[in-house]
């Protein structure tokens, strides 16, 4: 799922408004306020009194104190890396299997300087903790960090945000997450089609000459970070697998860019998978290095024929609740790839105001041992049309698929 691609053209146009335009404005004014007003400070650092929702019914209440039903998966309650590729598992540093349960971080990808709450108070509800009146914690082991290569390389002109400043922000979060002993996964969201999808860019197709040059950067910061995982490119769509694999000439792709808040139709040269894992461990990391499949990145049928070369490669799954990716297609995408090669599903989502498709999802990942993360952990403003987790940033559940992750992250002993 890109994050707001399959949104239509007008409402992604107003949320591009708000996001590059109006959003940064408010964020200046909020820090501005942040600095200089003593209460702001402390209403920051003090999140608001909310109610928690119970660990077994979804129901809010005062505290969650009920226990789910024990799941027969093992919980790792906290990161183990540097992690290792044997077989189809992942091993920790302790020599057993691991297991990712977590949760996406929207918002990276679009804007340079956040949405504002990137605070290591509000990081810290996604993992573990002791739920209050005030905060509700989700028992993450791990986070998902989506980023833009445009802004990495280029910083965001039209929030006056340069390179550095997101760097520094990327960094920030990054380091809060590991000092809390959860995983990360960094992950290329957002690229810009050979250069022509400025601001940002959009979900393109294929990785392009800049994603090498993101990774060579990323890869080299974050190489000694034994709990940071690369998921290399978000969801590749390009039309065949050898173009997967080794890039190919991209003709009239299309999708919304940040930059005119339009649908562009763009042509660019693209590069392979093969090339972003090789410049990874060209840097000397030998991090995990996350490879999305074909069609959004939920196709893995064809590694028998087309599995990268490497080491500590995992291969990675986005299943969501469209005609061609429902439980009937499971198998044959990934399921029967997971007896053979590690898969993890680094996003999934539902978004009918229902939890149908989710739950099965679930039970399947864990009937195959299959780790996952879910999108997304952001506001979006209405729940029932973006797989929107939270109520608030305290970590308040959303109604279904936000109550149903979260009884789900509790659920693993």
């Amino acid at each position: 799922m890109a994050s707001i691609f399959r949104m239509s053209p007008l409402a992604r146009s107003l949320k591009v408004t708000f996001l590059g335009v109006v959003l940064p404005m408010l964020l200046i004014i909020g820090s501005f306020l942040f600095v200089h007003l003593p209460s702001a400070r402390a209403s920051a650092a003090i999140p608001p009194k909310v109610t928690t929702i119970s660990a077994t019914s979804g129901s809010p209440t005062a505290s969650a104190t009920s226990s789910p039903t024990p799941n027969a998966i093992p919980r790792d309650p906290v990161a183990m890396g540097p992690y290792t590729v044997k077989g189809n598992t992942i091993v920790g540093k302790d020599g057993k299997r691991y297991f990712f349960h977590g949760i996406g971080r929207d918002g990276l990808e679009y804007t340079c300087w956040g949405d504002g709450h990137f605070y290591p108070n509000e990081l810290a509800y996604m993992g573990s903790g002791t739920n209050t009146a005030h905060a509700t914690y989700w028992n993450a082991n791990t986070v998902r960090i989506p980023l833009s290569e445009g802004i990495w390389l280029n910083g965001q002109s039209m929030q006056q945000c340069p390179a550095d400043q997101y760097h520094q922000l990327v960094k920030r979060t990054v380091d809060a997450l590991t000092a809390m002993k959860l995983n990360v996964i960094i992950d290329l969201q957002w690229s810009d089609a050979g250069q022509q999808s400025k601001l940002g860019g959009g979900q393109w197709a294929m990785p392009d000459a800049d994603s090498i040059a993101f990774w060579q950067q990323v890869a080299g910061i974050y190489k000694s970070y034994s709990n940071v995982l690369f998921e290399l490119f978000n969801e590749p769509h390009p039309a065949q697998w050898s173009c997967w694999t080794a890039g190919c000439k991209v003709i009239n792709d299309q999708t919304s860019s940040n930059d005119c808040q339009c649908i562009k139709t763009l042509s660019y040269q693209s590069v392979g998978m093969q090339a972003l894992v090789d410049t990874v461990r060209k840097t000397g990391a030998q991090n995990l290095a996350l490879v999305g499949g074909m069609n959004w990145g939920f196709d893995l049928s064809q590694l028998n024929k087309y599995a990268l070369k490497g080491s500590n490669i995992v291969y990675d799954t986005h299943p969501y609740p469209y005609t061609d990716k429902l439980p009937q297609t499971w198998d044959a995408a990934f399921g029967n790839v997971s007896q053979h090669y590690p898969v993890i599903s680094a996003e999934s989502g539902e978004y009918d105001c229902g939890t149908n498709y989710m739950n099965q999802l679930l039970t399947y990942f864990d009937a195959h041992q299959i780790s996952w993360v879910a999108w997304s952990w952001v506001l979006q403003g209405n729940t029932c049309g973006y797989p929107q987790l939270i109520q608030d940033y305290t970590g308040t559940p959303a109604i279904a698929m936000g109550q149903l992750i979260y009884q789900r992250l509790h659920s693993y002993k």
